[in-house]
């Protein structure tokens, strides 16, 4: 394995596509937070597992038969990591919804927001990406305005320690999909993802039989969750991490507590105080993540890499791109 270097920032602060990549990932987000409600709606016409299984699986296969050859197209690397990320993202969902089962739901979601701050360490430890202060600190304000919206006290159980690896899980797949993410990727890349996760969920939800919803309004919203939900922002989020940092993009992805909050009005919901003060200690995290990240050039540690030429004895100028990007490696590349 042979480590290298991008020798090229893949956006900097001022490149605009940058900026549209934090206002996708940001309506992504505000489209999670509205298919929470979806999801509350559909529970009792279609139980946990069989939702998961059925959402990811359609769109997936949905994906498949719009572009066949995508997954084909990938190459022998980006097929491994899209297989990574089924693994983590299915595995991290299934985790996550067991844990629910011993703890309480608000214990549930602190403990899953901690993968704000497991991602740039995770990044760290496999890709050697830096954080910059700006980017650490808008980390730090993100955990502190989830923990001020949904920390109630932790009691250590066996729910405590399914949800805290499925945080990691979570952390994981965010990591991988910015080291691996680029643009000409970005279909066969969701589409691996997405099908792997209903393939992984419906190992646990065939076994107790697939349910599906029993009036018009249930199936409304299994087509929302399916085609806009994961289909449509999974794909926004992989192209948006093809231009984040991982650590970036969870900053903005913490802010689906605050969408689930806002969009709750509508449903005759009101905010508390500590919603308000949770959400404004958000946008503080967001805002310093936008004016401070930077794109930097660490040395990149792939973990799907195969041994490069020089480890052959071929000379560097013999050698073709290497690392998860073809052009030059990405430091994180989402």
């Amino acid at each position: 394995m042979v480590p290298t270097r991008r020798t090229t920032p893949l956006s900097g602060p001022t490149d605009p596509g940058r900026r549209i990549a934090f206002v996708a990932l940001t309506c992504a987000t505000a489209v999670w937070g509205w298919s929470y409600l979806a999801t509350v709606w559909l529970l009792p016409e279609m139980g946990t597992a069989s939702l998961v299984a059925v959402r990811f699986l359609l769109a997936g296969l949905i994906m498949v038969a719009v572009r066949p050859r995508a997954i084909a197209a990938l190459g022998r690397r980006h097929t491994l990591a899209g297989l990574g990320l089924a693994c983590f993202l299915g595995s991290g969902t299934l985790l996550q919804v067991q844990g629910q089962h011993y703890i309480p739901a608000s214990q549930s979601g602190f403990l899953t927001s901690l993968f704000v701050i497991l991602t740039p360490l995770v990044a760290r430890i496999l890709f050697k990406t830096k954080v910059t202060r700006g980017v650490w600190a808008g980390a730090i304000a993100a955990m502190a305005g989830l923990g001020v919206i949904a920390f109630n006290g932790v009691s250590f159980s066996f729910g405590t320690w399914l949800t805290l690896a499925a945080a990691l899980a979570y952390a994981v797949q965010m990591a991988f999909l910015s080291a691996y993410s680029s643009a000409e990727k970005v279909y066969g890349l969701a589409t691996l993802q997405i099908l792997g996760t209903g393939v992984i969920a419906s190992f646990w939800a065939v076994p107790n039989g697939i349910d599906l919803p029993d009036t018009p309004a249930g199936w409304g919203w299994l087509a929302y969750s399916t085609l806009l939900a994961t289909l449509g922002m999974y794909v926004v989020q992989t192209w948006a991490q093809s231009r984040l940092t991982a650590a970036s993009a969870a900053v903005v992805m913490a802010c689906e507590p605050l969408f689930v909050a806002l969009f709750s009005l509508l449903v005759g919901a009101s905010l508390s105080n500590r919603t308000i003060v949770g959400g404004l200690l958000i946008l503080l995290a967001m805002y310093l993540v936008i004016t401070a990240d930077r794109s930097v050039a660490p040395p990149l540690a792939d973990p799907l890499a195969v041994p490069g030429p020089e480890a052959r004895g071929q000379t560097p100028e013999a050698r073709g791109p290497e690392g998860p990007r073809a052009s030059g490696a990405s430091a994180r590349g989402e």
